[in-house]
């Protein structure tokens, strides 16, 4: 006997699978337990995915209990998750972190956390006016800035990274070649280039824009110049939290993985309500979130940090820096099983659509 499916069959039977299969997914999180994560963030643009997360429920349809505490800058949060006051924080790829993974730190890169994507990334490298007059304006000129002043926030971050990295290939020894100036935020960084006291520094979009407005200097060029594709941080979390709340790690990768994705294409688009998310998360007004706009960094759409680029900064700051005591392994430093389950998850059954 043959059965005939007209397009109405065919459309009843379709919407019945797809009720069935979002039913399904509700369930699934409905029996895994309710669990709290004690998150340490930045207040920047690029932590927009776990922003738009929060305002849109994300973390709720997953059964995520999310506590935020913010922190100038990702170095300065590991001690916060190293006593325990942390489950999962934002890394950069600092010194800190591969001296402590040397030493057996109890904590695992798990999930992308933006990248500096040639057209996407927010990386802004400034120069004061003197040395913009030079001609430091590409990134083969950083030779200029032999004996001169670069800000950074922390030593050992991502702005001492790129910013030493380019002074490298230009032929400067960037443990001695330039003067490192930290302990400030980028403000103030700004101000103390308006105020003479700093020559060049890597500072994010839009607060880059700031020196020119302000006649402070110049953005001569962006990070992805140095190196396209680097690895501006990582998501770091507890061993013990990971070991003991492994569904949790995959949930927050899915919702992290999913807003992330999200936040990709609200940049392109300039999204209002995403900008207004954003600002009133970070403070920083909506005009200068949307003249940023598309660089406000790019996530990876399968959550994967670009692996390379963080070994090669291990390397360097074991070699070129001595500010690490031992190159680590892969091993020592991921476990992306909660980026990969939750990329399959997503693409199985995504819950937040």
């Amino acid at each position: 006997m043959s059965v005939r499916l007209n397009r109405r069959h065919l459309m009843q039977g379709a919407a019945a699978v797809g009720v069935a299969n979002a039913l399904s997914g509700r369930h699934v999180f409905a029996q895994e337990p309710k669990t709290k994560i004690r998150i340490g963030v930045v207040p920047l643009i690029s932590t927009g995915p776990v922003f738009v997360a929060k305002a849109k429920g994300f973390f709720e349809k997953v059964n995520l209990d999310v506590e935020l505490k913010y922190f100038a800058d990702g170095a300065l949060a590991i001690p916060a998750l190293v006593a325990g006051e942390l489950d999962l924080t934002v890394s950069t790829l600092n010194a800190g972190l591969f001296n402590a993974i040397s030493k057996g730190a109890p904590y695992k890169l798990i999930l992308d956390r933006g990248s500096e994507k040639p057209g996407s990334g927010s990386m802004a490298i400034a120069a004061s006016n003197a040395m913009v007059e030079a001609g430091m304006t590409k990134v083969d000129k950083m030779g200029l800035l032999k004996g001169k002043r670069i800000a950074i926030q922390a030593p050992g971050g991502i702005d001492q990274y790129l910013m030493g990295l380019g002074a490298q290939r230009a032929g400067l020894d960037p443990r001695t070649d330039v003067t490192w100036n930290s302990g400030l935020a980028y403000p103030d960084i700004v101000k103390s280039m308006g105020a003479g006291q700093v020559d060049a520094a890597q500072i994010p979009l839009p607060l880059g824009f700031l020196v020119e407005k302000n006649s402070f200097g110049k953005l001569v060029f962006a990070g992805w110049d140095i190196e396209p594709n680097t690895q501006l941080a990582c998501w770091a979390m507890s061993g013990a939290f990971l070991q003991a709340n492994k569904s949790a790690a995959v949930r927050f990768a899915m919702v992290h993985t999913h807003a992330g994705r999200l936040y990709n294409k609200a940049a392109a688009s300039k999204d209002p309500e995403t900008i207004k998310i954003i600002s009133e998360a970070t403070k920083v007004p909506p005009a200068l979130i949307e003249a940023a706009a598309p660089r406000w960094t790019w996530f990876t759409e399968n959550g994967m940090p670009n692996i390379e680029s963080c070994m090669a900064q291990g390397k360097f700051w074991n070699e070129s820096m001595k500010m690490v005591s031992a190159n680590v392994s892969k091993e020592q430093i991921f476990d992306l099983s909660p980026a990969v389950e939750a990329n399959e998850r997503l693409s199985k059954s995504n819950p937040f659509t």
